[in-house]
């Protein structure tokens, strides 16, 4: 460092006074270039009708002139806002969450506010981490995905009136919004499709525990068992973790038992991807020995290798309608009760199930026998059978 330097001069990249980049204007340098209060600048740039048009047009015409931007960090600070709602996701490499994340940010993007994502793994630690970020950066609202957050985190977000918004699992015993597709109607379209194929014995792979929406499939596909009839055994439900790697598991558990099924459902499309996979290395044809249906309806689904049936999720939508709902109560309507957005599933058949494998049928005998039962029935008649 040069003797004659200052210690701000070398923060500032070395740079003499004068010689580097022009400071940015603050509302100060545009007031004093316009000859008017800063709170007459500030009142302009708001569009604020207590300014005279001739006034207005002159600080947005200088505004433009020194390139000044009002910092929304500085005017949220003002005014205890940020315009920026917290978006908390459980694992943003899932391809069920990026459609989702596109419906929430359409929507924030259309009303100019900024969205701030969070990735927590499924790691508690995480998750406290990021809300108390959230907290600190005073946002205006929060959305969380496809995961609860514990009681002491809701608190926190309670007790800075911070709205919320759950998707796809319920916060049980606390007070926010709610997205969320009719997980139930869901499974009952699989079981009710299958069954109409033929099938008899159907396996199920349930998502995680303390998930509303992975109870509510299980719920379902029990309740079609018994509604239909159907082949009952524990070995045909098996606990799945959403994930690839747990589908594959499960599957091959089904398939060591002494009664295998003829059709697997799985509670999410990457289980019923394991569950490809699984049948693969087993030899087990898919759809002519097993058949799969998955749910959510995820991009790689509809691929041609794999061209899978499934449950279509509205992910956009969903996105989409949690947005809004937030959006709402940072409006104003806090008061209001919780309410729920519940979408409508579908069924997309695709390449991946079919009627079960026919049962063989023992073909009739023809008249006359061939010459090897011949003769055991004339040795039987000599033994005097």
């Amino acid at each position: 460092m040069s003797r004659n330097r200052l210690p701000q001069e070398e923060a500032n990249g070395g740079t003499d006074a004068g010689q580097g980049s022009p400071a940015r204007p603050t509302i100060l340098d545009l007031a004093a270039l316009c000859g008017v209060s800063p709170a007459t600048v500030s009142n302009a740039l708001a569009g604020k009708p207590n300014v005279k048009a001739q006034t207005r047009e002159l600080v947005l015409r200088k505004a433009r002139e020194i390139g000044y931007h009002a910092s929304s960090t500085a005017r949220g600070l003002r005014m205890g806002r940020s315009w920026s709602i917290g978006l908390v996701v459980g694992d943003i490499a899932n391809p069920f969450v990026p459609d989702v994340v596109r419906g929430v940010e359409d929507v924030v993007w259309r009303e100019r506010k900024n969205l701030i994502l969070c990735n927590t793994d499924f790691q508690a630690e995480k998750k406290t981490a990021y809300v108390r970020s959230l907290l600190d950066k005073q946002i205006d609202g929060m959305i969380v995905l496809s995961q609860i957050l514990d009681d002491q985190d809701m608190e926190r977000v309670e007790a800075a009136g911070i709205p919320l918004v759950t998707v796809n699992r319920r916060a049980p015993g606390h007070s926010c919004d709610y997205v969320g597709i009719d997980n139930q109607a869901g499974v009952r379209m699989a079981m009710d499709y299958l069954v109409s194929l033929g099938h008899r014995r159907v396996g199920f792979i349930k998502g995680l525990f303390r998930s509303s929406s992975a109870d509510d499939r299980l719920a379902a596909y029990l309740e079609a068992v018994a509604a239909h009839g159907l082949d009952s055994a524990p070995s045909l439900v098996v606990q799945g973790d959403y994930s690839i790697e747990s589908g594959d598991s499960a599957t091959r558990t089904m398939m060591a038992a002494a009664q295998r099924p003829t059709a697997i459902v799985a509670a999410n499309d990457l289980m019923a991807l394991g569950a490809l996979g699984a049948l693969h290395d087993l030899g087990i044809k898919v759809p002519s020995d097993v058949s799969v249906v998955g749910f959510d309806n995820i991009q790689l689904a509809e691929h041609p290798l794999l061209n899978l049936t499934t449950i279509n999720h509205p992910k956009r939508e969903t996105g989409d309608s949690a947005a809004r709902l937030l959006l709402q109560r940072i409006a104003g309507d806090r008061g209001d009760p919780p309410r729920s957005v519940i979408l409508k599933p579908s069924l997309i058949v695709r390449g991946t199930s079919a009627p079960p494998p026919a049962v063989a049928v023992a073909k009739p005998r023809r008249r006359g026998s061939s010459q090897a039962e011949k003769t055991q029935a004339e040795k039987n008649q000599t033994a005097g059978t």
